[in-house]
């Protein structure tokens, strides 16, 4: 959506009555309130972005693709910003074990991700503790698209980007946005 370049504010009638005046009067306010929902739904991607914008903690899970499992976590911890349809979580995340977990790492994210065709919503994260393959330098995270998926994902020169198995323990350290549903 852009934002409005003008404001059509209602025509001046004849103020020939007190009647007249209050119905121009309640035109007006109605034209302005109607302005500042399309100015508030631009910048914040919602008309009523006060109740739409939500800062909490949120507790982080890993979880595998294959069997989920179950994680004991020395460091667990996670903030989410949510303004209208965009969603930012922040993680720090240290595990020391995997129990029964099997399949590629993901993070569950709090908001489902937004459909879309191809994975537009990633970011490198820190990684610590945690051995790599071959020619891998760089861990990323990816919002599954459809999912409450951030699956980890690895690349390097030379190399494919694949996604990176789950690991008996580690840290990963990072953030994403993404468009939620």
């Amino acid at each position: 959506m852009t934002l409005p370049t003008t404001i059509n504010l209602p025509l001046r009638v004849d103020y020939s009555s007190f009647e007249d005046i209050n119905r121009y009067l309640a035109d007006f306010t109605y034209e302005i309130q109607s302005m500042y929902e399309q100015l508030a739904q631009g910048v914040n991607g919602d008309i009523k972005a006060n109740v739409y914008t939500q800062k909490e903690n949120w507790t982080p899970t890993l979880k595998g693709t294959g069997v989920a499992g179950s994680f004991t976590y020395a460091n667990q911890i996670g903030w989410v910003l949510r303004r209208g349809l965009h969603v930012t979580v922040w993680f720090d995340v240290r595990w020391t074990v995997s129990g029964a977990a099997a399949g590629n790492l993901y993070l569950e994210l709090p908001y489902k991700v937004a459909n879309s065709a191809q994975k537009p919503f990633s970011n490198t994260i820190q990684p610590s503790s945690l051995a790599y393959g071959a020619g891998v330098s760089t861990l990323h995270i990816n919002a599954i698209s459809n999912t409450f998926r951030g699956e980890i994902w690895t690349s390097g020169s030379g190399i494919a980007t694949a996604n990176f198995a789950v690991a008996g323990s580690g840290q990963l350290i990072g953030s994403l946005s993404y468009m939620g549903v």
